[in-house]
């Protein structure tokens, strides 16, 4: 009888690790995008929210946005793409990546 290590599966993990930072920390700040997803906000008319895993001080943070230009941008950005650098500046009232 076959053991379950035997069929060598890993689990999925689709929680992204570190710690929360704020946008306004690393605003104008080069960071590592690792991953994303995009997921319906907690708040109320809110629309969706981004969670993007970051490397920033070669320490693996998370940021969670609304902005709907990251949105629109990183859903862009092909699978191989990943991870790649960049900053998050501001545009006049929203956010975009650089």
């Amino acid at each position: 009888m076959k053991s379950f290590k035997d069929f060598d599966i890993s689990p999925v993990i689709e929680n992204f690790v570190g710690e929360k930072i704020n946008t306004g920390k690393i605003l104008d700040k080069e960071i590592v995008v690792k991953g994303y997803k995009i997921q319906p906000s907690k708040f109320e008319n809110r629309g969706d929210r981004l969670d993007i895993q970051i490397e920033y001080k070669d320490e693996d943070r998370v940021v969670f946005t609304s902005g709907k230009y990251l949105i629109q941008t990183i859903e862009k950005v092909p699978k191989d793409g990943f991870p790649f650098k960049t900053k998050i500046i501001k545009n006049g009232e929203h956010l975009e990546f650089a």
